[in-house]
C-alpha cells in the first residue's frame, strides 16, 4: 500500500467516488482547472469536465444552499469550503434551511 498524504488521499477518494457514481459533483471556489486552494481536486476537471467539476462564486450560504438543492433531486455534491472560518456563514443553510425543508 502507498504512504498517501492526507491531499493526497481526499484526491483518490473522489476520483473513485466519481468514477463509480456519475451522480457524485464537486463544486467550490477554484476547484476547476486551479485543483483547488490546497490542490485537493487536481485532475478532476481535467478527467470528468466543468459538468461535475463546478466552479462556484465566493460564497459559502451559495455552496452549501446549492449543494443542498442538488442533493434532494438524486445528485451527490461534494462542496468544498476552502477554510473552517468560511463556513459559518453556510451554518444558514443547513440550520435554518435544510432542517426545516420537511415542514414547508
Amino acid at each position: 500500500m502507498p504512504t498517501l498524504n492526507l491531499l493526497q488521499a481526499v484526491n483518490d477518494a473522489l476520483k473513485a467516488a466519481m468514477r463509480q457514481d456519475d451522480r457524485v459533483v464537486v463544486m467550490g471556489e477554484d476547484v476547476g482547472r486551479f485543483g483547488g486552494v490546497f490542490r485537493a481536486t487536481t485532475g478532476l476537471f481535467d478527467e470528468f469536465g466543468d459538468g461535475r467539476v463546478i466552479d462556484t462564486p465566493l460564497s459559502e450560504a451559495g455552496i452549501v444552499g446549492t449543494a443542498i438543492g442538488m442533493a434532494l433531486y438524486g445528485l451527490r455534491p461534494v462542496p468544498e469550503i476552502q477554510f473552517a472560518d468560511f463556513s459559518y456563514p453556510a451554518f444558514d443553510q443547513i440550520v435554518n434551511e435544510l432542517a426545516k425543508y420537511r415542514y414547508r
